[in-house]
């Protein structure tokens, strides 16, 4: 990493003035990368890449079960209103005059089917549990939607860091690289005289 931190200003004798300035880009971007991070040779640097790419597939990995959860729970909530918004008509059918109860339910079948489906959910769900927890369904609802915030900035922190590493370590290897060349260029040009 001496030989990167040491060739930070140097051009590579890069044709153009833009080569010449990305060139530079890169070789600061990898020093101050690795004085942030204390890197002081090529396995720390590789060791310190494993680290972020770790992070960002296990923040991934939460976000995807968050999601999960939210989604199952928002599935629980959605009908908890449908049972809600329905309940009256239902309980208005049943209690119908049975001459009355076909003219009564081709008015409200859509209701009375929706309230019908929404138990038949709960009855599936709940295993044989009475009560809806509504409370800690929408508790629960909003600390993952909290939690799954917090996730999604340090995902995309990580995305763009784990970017920037990339960059950074492809950057050390063609500047090691270079030396190494420029070494043996020096080497084949002994050699010939």
């Amino acid at each position: 990493m001496v030989n990167v931190m040491s060739h930070i200003a140097d051009g590579k004798n890069l044709e153009t003035r833009y080569q010449k300035i990305a060139n530079l880009k890169i070789q600061a971007s990898v020093l101050v990368f690795l004085q942030q991070n204390k890197v002081y040779d090529m396995a720390q640097l590789a060791e310190k890449v494993t680290q972020i790419h770790e992070r960002f597939y296990e923040v991934s990995n939460q976000i995807k079960k968050v999601d999960r959860r939210l989604e199952t729970l928002n599935t629980h909530l959605a009908h908890c209103d449908n049972l809600k918004q329905y309940r009256a008509v239902f309980q208005k059918y049943q209690q119908t005059d049975p001459k009355k109860r076909d003219a009564f339910y081709e008015k409200h079948s859509g209701e009375i089917q929706s309230y019908r489906d929404t138990k038949q959910y709960f009855d599936a769900v709940m295993n044989g549990r009475t009560g809806l927890p509504v409370k800690e369904w929408t508790a629960e609802r909003d600390r993952l939607t909290a939690e799954r915030f917090s996730l999604c900035e340090e995902y995309y922190r990580l995305k763009d860091e784990t970017r920037s590493v990339e960059h950074l370590r492809k950057g050390a290897e063609n500047i090691m690289c270079g030396d190494e060349l420029r070494e043996q260029i020096k080497l084949i040009h002994e050699i010939e005289r």
